[in-house]
């Protein structure tokens, strides 16, 4: 399997450096083309094992001298399951071009891309020659693609899945500037696994987490929900404001304190403990991964999954 491996290393190596030997020949080192550079304000969420990794690889480069193309196929492996259906995979790769693009562009941080000695720890051998080429596909036959508002690069978001519909940015980021995060109904989400979690805390360890983050708050650990109160929900039913014993927590602040899956979140105290039920997995901005690939198994293009969670927005090279 591992000469397998080379074999198919050596023959993606030749024929992606065929046409730069080309190139070199007529036209010399002026003949190399430049990357562009592009725009975006925001970054996506993704894994963050092996960060330092990717950024040293990145720098040792140069950031102007990165090959795009071939840097995403490690960036969509860190952020989709390899299981979804080529045009969700396609999607994911739109995504993280603009985002990567848009990040050159602002001299922001890159987006982690997992080198090949960590996909080959991942998917081990038995699967790795299959994965690396279906993304490598999936990144090919959109190459260039990326998603525009007005001309500039719009700030991709995505999440793993959604709390039945996903959320619009003017609520959950109390930002104009984001129309094509508009919010729209994403049920198909509700069959998955990660739809509806359930965690329990002892009140003990709910008060540590949360005095944890927040030094200043006052807990009474006998009876923490105390002087809790949710004041203020989105449209996707997602937590934005809380007050806790005079201080206001802002919902995604409350999830990370307690390592939720979501601000989508109902809280009781059940038995002598605390009852936390979520909705959904990730902040739920942008495309539901788990509501593109049901589209994509449904017959939907990438163009059709990126036009259902992105309002209004350009799609193309």
């Amino acid at each position: 399997m591992k000469e397998k491996i080379k074999t198919f290393f050596c023959v993606l190596f030749l024929a992606c450096s065929l046409p730069y030997i080309i190139t070199l020949c007529l036209q010399g080192k002026e003949g190399q083309p430049n990357i562009v550079q592009n725009n975006a304000s925001e970054k996506t969420d993704t894994k963050q094992d092996g960060k330092e990794e990717k950024e040293s690889d990145v720098e040792a480069m140069g950031r102007e001298d990165l090959d795009i193309e071939e840097f995403l196929v490690g960036v969509v492996a860190a952020q989709i399951p390899m299981n979804y259906a080529s045009e969700a995979l396609k999607a994911q790769a739109v995504i993280a071009r603009t985002n990567v693009k848009a990040a050159l562009e602002q001299d922001e941080e890159l987006p982690e891309s997992l080198s090949q000695e960590k996909l080959l720890d991942m998917w081990g051998e038995e699967g790795y020659l299959d994965n690396y080429q279906r993304l490598s596909k999936a990144v090919e036959s959109t190459r260039g693609v990326v998603m525009r508002y007005q001309g500039n690069y719009v700030y991709a978001a995505f999440h793993a899945v959604s709390a039945g519909r996903t959320r619009n940015a003017k609520e959950a980021l109390e930002s104009d500037h984001m129309p094509w995060l508009e919010g729209t109904d994403s049920t198909s989400d509700i069959p998955s696994e990660e739809f509806l979690k359930v965690t329990f805390f002892e009140k003990k360890e709910f008060a540590e987490r949360l005095k944890t983050s927040f030094p200043e708050l006052e807990i009474n650990e006998e009876a923490p929900l105390e002087g809790m109160e949710i004041t203020a929900r989105d449209s996707g039913d997602y937590v934005l404001k809380m007050t806790y014993n005079g201080m206001e927590l802002e919902g995604e602040e409350f999830r990370n304190a307690l390592r939720l899956p979501s601000a989508c979140l109902y809280i009781k105290e059940v038995e002598g403990k605390i009852r936390i039920v979520t909705k959904g997995l990730g902040h739920g901005l942008g495309m539901s991964q788990y509501g593109a690939n049901v589209m994509a198994g449904e017959g939907s293009s990438y163009e059709d999954i990126l036009n259902y969670y992105f309002k209004n927005i350009e799609i193309s090279d």
